[in-house]
């Protein structure tokens, strides 16, 4: 069994008062029905060492494969429902294939929306969650990339025109947290107003390479600019997982599994909201 990381990392917003207690969020991402563990023991133990306040997935928990099973990520989904924290799970191409295509697929879109509402898991498909945080107004917006854009050996130009057809544009003040499973178009999700995009999608690349990170990607480009962890744009930021398992390739080199927590800690005064940023 591959060995699991966590990874642990902190940015700061003025949309957050510097006394309240800082925002922390657990992002999962591409599990992809792995079992870690019996009943995903070795996942959970890992969660448990980062209490988070929001468990967060950018996407492709399950294989969208015909008649692939999903218990292996219903098992964890239930196991971390028990914790009592609020879980929001966006769909990665994976879900969006299923849930489209019910011609191919069937009912196990429906079978997985089903079974994640009992345990009380949200999913926003091209939605927006509202919750706050202290004196912070948080709004988490799932948002379902068009399938053509996951293509292989393709990636198609984008303009950001979908995602603001989508869900509107942001209201001012929130702190926005956009959940996009592919990391490709980070300067339009941040453009849109996406204080802290959720990703993964590449799996770390797959193969890394010391000194110049993720070989090539599920759409297999070479050399992906964001592969895995944090990365900051005028401000604003992106958290992309390498993912907790595989699909089609089913190997790693150089590039652990990760887990990763994200602190956001407050700047600003009491009774100050955050500006928006402009571009």
């Amino acid at each position: 069994m591959s060995h699991l990381e966590t990874r642990i990392y902190e940015i700061r917003t003025d949309k957050l008062n510097r006394e309240d207690r800082p925002l922390r969020i657990l992002l999962l991402a591409d599990l992809h029905d792995r079992l870690w563990g019996e009943g995903q023991t070795q996942l959970l133990r890992e969660a448990d060492r980062f209490p988070a306040d929001l468990i967060l997935c950018a996407g492709d928990m399950v294989l969208g494969q015909t008649q692939a099973g999903m218990e292996h990520a219903l098992l964890l989904f239930e196991r971390l429902s028990e914790r009592g924290v609020p879980i929001i799970a966006g769909n990665g191409n994976h879900e969006s294939r299923m849930r489209q295509m019910p011609e191919r697929y069937g009912r196990q879109y429906e079978t997985y929306a089903r079974r994640l509402g009992e345990l009380g898991v949200k999913i926003p498909v091209n939605e927006t969650i509202r919750i706050s945080h202290g004196s912070m107004q948080v709004q988490i917006h799932g948002y379902e990339l068009p399938l053509e854009y996951y293509r292989k050996f393709f990636v198609k130009s984008y303009d950001g025109r979908d995602l603001q057809e989508k869900l509107g544009t942001p209201g001012k003040g929130a702190f926005h947290i956009l959940l996009a499973h592919n990391p490709v178009y980070f300067r339009h999700y941040s453009r849109w107003g996406a204080d802290l995009t959720l990703a993964g999608h590449l799996h770390g690349g797959i193969v890394r390479l010391p000194g110049i990170g993720g070989l090539i990607t599920p759409q297999a480009k070479l050399f992906p600019r964001y592969d895995r962890g944090l990365y900051e744009r005028d401000g604003r930021y992106m958290a992309v997982s390498p993912g907790l398992g595989e699909h089609t390739v089913p190997f790693r080199i150089c590039n652990p599994p990760w887990l990763m927590g994200i602190r956001i800690r407050g700047t600003g005064q009491d009774g100050i909201i955050g500006k928006d940023r402009e571009f």
